[in-house]
């Protein structure tokens, strides 16, 4: 699955890399800091933040923006802000005040992240699309295949999921794991996903 997801979104940082256009050293300037703060996002360890309205608010708003951006997600971020497991247990126990701090975060933050993301591709369009080309690109260390799992965190059915992960190679997936790195088939599965994304935009042409 995550080779898959890996060539769904490299396919995919390559189609929109072409709508950038010609290529200058400002544009691989913001390339390379969409990928380098993608890394950062995802490279980050775990925080304990307290579980107060304002919190909860700011927690909120800051998820939403996630969603909207590629390569990052705005579960991941709560995870990484230790809010994860807060907001789920205000659901669980209908705590009201902070459902209703969090709801009203989400619209804050889609509010206005939302505008400044239309301004900017409306004002300087090939510069955001580079600074995107780079956070689905820095986002494929999150999707690679092999993986070692250095600890885990709880989700709401009590069900134990990868925490904190480092990428290793599939010859150390097999010393670290002791299970097949099923190389052959991950390549296959990357290549189906980077086939079906040059499909579907070549659909796209031939619709449009």
């Amino acid at each position: 699955i995550w080779s898959f997801f890996f060539g769904l979104i490299l396919a995919s940082a390559l189609h929109i890399a072409k709508q950038v256009g010609r290529w200058n050293v400002s544009k691989v300037g913001l390339l390379v800091l969409g990928a380098a703060m993608a890394y950062l996002v995802i490279d980050v360890k775990p925080s304990e933040l307290p579980a107060t309205p304002l919190f909860v608010f700011l927690a909120g708003s800051i998820a939403i923006c996630a969603m909207i951006l590629p390569g990052i997600s705005g579960s991941f971020i709560l995870v990484l802000m230790g809010m994860y497991m807060p907001i789920l247990s205000a659901v669980k126990e209908f705590n009201l005040l902070l459902i209703a701090c969090f709801m009203a975060g989400c619209g804050v933050g889609l509010l206005s992240f939302s505008h400044l993301l239309s301004w900017l591709l409306s004002r300087f369009h090939q510069q955001t699309m580079s600074l995107l080309t780079g956070f689905l690109l820095g986002s494929l260390y999150l999707v690679w295949p092999w993986k070692h799992v250095l600890s885990y965190y709880q989700n709401s059915k009590g069900i134990s999921l990868a925490l904190v992960q480092e990428n290793v190679l599939p010859q150390q997936f097999v010393e670290l794991t002791g299970q097949s790195p099923e190389t052959v088939l991950c390549i296959l599965l990357g290549c189906t996903g980077i086939i079906l994304v040059l499909l579907l935009e070549k659909f796209g042409h031939e619709t449009g």
